[in-house]
C-alpha cells in the first residue's frame, strides 16, 4: 500500500496487492486491485489470472473465463492452463477442459529435468463420467 501511495502510476503495485488481498481470501479487495492492475496495464497476466481465481473461488464460472486473454498473453504458464481447464469443467465444456489440463500436464513435463518425475495424464473422475 505504500508503494502504492508512492508510486500511484505502477500497475505491478496493485497487482502484488491483489495478491495479497487473494491470500487473505479478501476477494472484494483483491477484485478491486488486481482491476486497478489491469486499467493501467492491460498486459498483466497475474492479474487476469487472479480475477479469474477469484470467481472461481465464488463459484461465478462464466466470467472466469476472461482468463482466455490471459492464455493468449502467455501461452506458455501451465498455471493459466490448468485453471483455464478447471473453470471449463465446471462449465460443462468438458472436451475444452480436457484439451486445457491436457496442455498444462504437457508444459509442466517440458520444463522438467531429467531426473524428475514426469507428470502423468491422468484424467479427472469428471472427465471421465458419462453426462447423465
Amino acid at each position: 500500500m505504500k508503494d502504492a501511495a508512492v508510486e500511484p502510476d505502477l500497475a505491478l503495485d496493485y497487482d502484488e496487492l491483489g495478491d495479497v488481498y487473494w491470500l487473505m481470501q479478501d476477494d472484494r479487495d483483491a477484485e478491486t486491485s488486481y482491476r486497478e492492475a489491469l486499467r493501467r496495464d492491460p498486459r498483466l497476466v497475474n492479474s487476469r489470472l487472479g480475477l479469474a481465481k477469484i470467481y472461481q473461488r465464488q463459484e461465478k464460472y462464466a466470467p472466469a473465463v476472461e482468463i482466455s486473454a490471459a492464455v493468449k498473453l502467455d501461452p506458455a504458464r501451465t498455471d493459466i492452463h490448468y485453471v483455464r481447464g478447471q473453470l471449463l469443467l465446471h462449465m460443462g465444456r468438458k472436451e475444452e477442459a480436457k484439451k486445457e489440463l491436457e496442455a498444462a500436464v504437457n508444459m509442466d513435463n517440458q520444463h522438467r529435468g531429467p531426473g524428475e518425475k514426469q507428470m502423468e495424464t491422468v484424467p479427472s473422475p469428471e472427465l471421465l463420467q458419462d453426462p447423465q
